[in-house]
C-alpha cells in the first residue's frame, strides 16, 4: 500500500508540474480580424497596416502576407485603427460588418462612418507604445574606383514618429568622397521636421535644419522655417503635394569670412510614386527653390530623385542622384553646384 500510494503521490506531482507549466506558457494568440478576398477567400490574422497599396497582416504559423487592397472586399477588426482617405480626413475606431463589398464601416466612439474602399489610403493601428510609432529607413552606400584612387561612402537614417493629427521626423544624411592627392568632398545633412494635419490634405511643417558642404563653401549653415501646403493627389500609388513658406538662416562660409543671416522665401513640391507587384519600386522625387529676399538676386535650388527596389523583405537596393545649386556662394566655394550619386542598400524598420 505504501508503494502504490508514492507511485500515486509521484503521479499527481508529474501532473501538477506539468499543469504549472500549461498555465506558465501564454496560449498562442487567436487573432480576430477577417479579410474576405474578392475570389471568396477569408483569411484571419493581425492587421499591421494597409499603406502603398497593399494590406499587411500577421498570422499564426505563416508570419507576416500582404494582400493587394484592390482584391479585399471586406474587413473587419476590433482593434483601434486610424484610418486616412484620400481627401487627408481621418477616421478612428474599430472596423464593423459592411452590407456591400468594397466598403470599410469604421465604428469610432461618437459616430460610425462608411467608407468606399477605393478612397482609403492608409490604416494604422493606434499604439501605445513611443517605438511602435516609428517608422523609418537606414541605408548605406560604397563605393571604390580603383584607377582613380577615389572612395565614395554615405550613410542615411530617416525616422518618422506618427501621432493622430501630427507627425514628427528627423532625417540625417553623410557624404564623403576621397580622393588621392585632393581634399575630401563633404556634405552633411541633419533635419528636424514636425508637420501638424488639417482637413481636406491641408498641412503645414515647420522645419529646423544644419547642412555643410565644401562644394558650395559652407562650413555650417543652420536654417530655421515653416511652409503651408496641401496634398494635391493622394492614392494608393501617387502621392504629389506642395508648400509655400518663409525660411531663416546663419551661414559660416569655410574659410575667415565672417557669418552671415539671410531671409528665405521657399517653394517646395514632392511626388512618390508606388509599384506593391514583385519587386516592390519606390520612386521619390523632391524639389525646393528658396529665393532670397535680404540678399536678392541670390537664389538656392535643391533637387533629388530616386529609385528604389525591394531585393528581400524590408531590405532593397536604391539609386539616386542630388543636386544643390548656389547662384551666388561665398568665395571660398568649389563650384555653383553641389552634384552627386549614391548607390547603397537600405534597411525599413
Amino acid at each position: 500500500m505504501r508503494g502504490f500510494r508514492r507511485k500515486g503521490q509521484g503521479v499527481l506531482r508529474v501532473l501538477a508540474v506539468g499543469l504549472l507549466i500549461a498555465i506558465a506558457i501564454p496560449a498562442q494568440a487567436k487573432y480576430t480580424d477577417e479579410v474576405v478576398l474578392w475570389d471568396g477567400n477569408t483569411i484571419n490574422g493581425e492587421i499591421k497596416g494597409l499603406q502603398q497599396g497593399r494590406l499587411e497582416l500577421k498570422i499564426n504559423k505563416a508570419g507576416t502576407v500582404y494582400a493587394e487592397w484592390d482584391r479585399v472586399h471586406f474587413l473587419t477588426s476590433n482593434k483601434q485603427l486610424e484610418v486616412e482617405d484620400r481627401r487627408g480626413e481621418f477616421y478612428y475606431g474599430s472596423l464593423g460588418t459592411a452590407t456591400g463589398a468594397r466598403e470599410l464601416v469604421v465604428v469610432g466612439p461618437q459616430k460610425t462612418t462608411v467608407l468606399e474602399m477605393d478612397r482609403v489610403v492608409r490604416i494604422q493601428p493606434i499604439r501605445q507604445r513611443f517605438w511602435d510609432r516609428v517608422d523609418g529607413t537606414l541605408s548605406l552606400g560604397l563605393n571604390f574606383v580603383s584607377a582613380q584612387t577615389i572612395f565614395k561612402y554615405s550613410f542615411e537614417v530617416d525616422a518618422t514618429y506618427r501621432q493622430e493629427k501630427y507627425s514628427a521626423s528627423v532625417k540625417l544624411g553623410l557624404f564623403q568622397t576621397r580622393q588621392e592627392g585632393t581634399d575630401d568632398v563633404i556634405r552633411d545633412d541633419l533635419d528636424f521636421d514636425y508637420t501638424r494635419y488639417f482637413g481636406d490634405r491641408y498641412f503645414g511643417t515647420g522645419t529646423l535644419a544644419f547642412s555643410r558642404s565644401s562644394e558650395l563653401g559652407i562650413d555650417l549653415r543652420g536654417q530655421i522655417g515653416y511652409a503651408f501646403g496641401r496634398a494635391f493627389v493622394q492614392s494608393n500609388r501617387t502621392r504629389l503635394w506642395a508648400n509655400g513658406g518663409l525660411a531663416v538662416s546663419r551661414e559660416k562660409p569655410v574659410g575667415e569670412d565672417p557669418a552671415g543671416s539671410y531671409l528665405w522665401a521657399t517653394v517646395s513640391g514632392a511626388y512618390r510614386f508606388f509599384l506593391y507587384s514583385y519587386p516592390k519600386t519606390d520612386i521619390k522625387i523632391d524639389l525646393r527653390v528658396l529665393p532670397a529676399v535680404t540678399d536678392w538676386p541670390r537664389w538656392r535650388a535643391e533637387v533629388s530623385a530616386a529609385v528604389s527596389r525591394e531585393i528581400v523583405e524590408d531590405f532593397a537596393i536604391s539609386f539616386s542622384v542630388f543636386d544643390n545649386y548656389d547662384s551666388n556662394p561665398p568665395a571660398g566655394a568649389a563650384s555653383n553646384h553641389d552634384f552627386g550619386t549614391v548607390l547603397s542598400v537600405g534597411w525599413k524598420f
